[in-house]
């Protein structure tokens, strides 16, 4: 699911455990460490992704995210049980990276949403950051579509679609 760019580039790890050491203090993750000790919060880097299939659309939709303009990400729900993965939950923890595999945001999920894709309103095409709701419905109508035959589930305009809030804590 390419769309004939390039993907994304894998991030360093060192790259992001520098990032997080930085973004924990600079969000004030844990500021009583030293006192207390460490708290589950910080105590595991979180996960790092970047936004899209290809370098260019992470690199645009990370510019969206840093300018504020994109503050909710969304995906279909049946991807999670295909691939054994819990659904997201509030306060869950992600570092975003670009499409060159820089670290450039710290997010923080501040609420979740799944609603029927058929229900998706404009409150959540406005949030993505990417259009209105006719372009996010055909963008991702496209985008479900593809994923459900790459990973074999079923899509359609009735099953849900797991919508993720987000705040930035730390970027640079």
């Amino acid at each position: 699911m390419t769309n004939g760019g390039e993907l994304p580039v894998e991030p360093n790890e060192g790259d992001l455990d520098s990032f997080w050491v930085r973004a924990m203090t600079r969000a004030k993750l844990n500021p009583i460490e030293a006192v207390g000790g460490q708290t589950d919060l910080v105590s595991l880097r979180p996960g790092s992704f970047a936004f899209g299939y290809t370098r260019e659309q992470a690199n645009d939709l990370a510019a969206l995210v840093l300018a504020e303009m994109k503050t909710a990400t969304s995906s279909y729900a049946a991807a999670y049980d295909v691939e054994g993965e819990a659904l997201p939950t509030p306060e869950d923890l992600w570092i975003m990276c670009d499409g060159e595999g820089r670290p450039r945001a710290l997010l923080r999920n501040t609420r979740i949403q799944c609603i029927p894709f058929s229900e998706v309103d404009d409150e959540v095409a406005q949030a993505e950051g990417e259009g209105d709701l006719e372009k996010w419905r055909a963008d991702h109508y496209a985008f479900f579509t593809a994923e459900a035959e790459e990973l074999g589930y079923d899509f359609g305009i009735d099953g849900d679609v797991v919508v993720e809030y987000f705040e930035v804590l730390f970027s640079h």
